[in-house]
């Protein structure tokens, strides 16, 4: 095991812990990780502002991932649903 996974066992540890879902913790480590140059250590490297500013950016797909999870969720009630649909009716 390199350093690169144990950082990355480490982190997922750390937010499953915290009470991020496991898939959750995967990707965000996934993405954390792709944003590290190899050779990096992933403990002290700090993005550029620039490179933090592109991978900051909301697109549509993440729009619409977010949208999937909110109505699929059984915490959100149906009330806060249905003002999403007519928000969306709206614009």
């Amino acid at each position: 095991m390199t350093d690169r996974d144990r950082w990355a066992e480490d982190q997922m540890a750390d937010l499953i812990e915290a009470g991020t879902d496991p898939l959750d913790a995967e990707k965000v480590v996934a993405a954390a990780l792709a944003a590290i140059p190899m050779g990096e250590d992933p403990a002290t490297y700090v993005q550029t502002p620039m490179a933090a500013a592109r991978d900051a950016e909301i697109t549509e797909e993440d729009i619409a991932d977010a949208r999937a999870d909110w109505y699929a969720s059984d915490e959100v009630p149906q009330r806060y649903k249905r003002l999403l649909d007519a928000r969306e009716r709206m614009t």
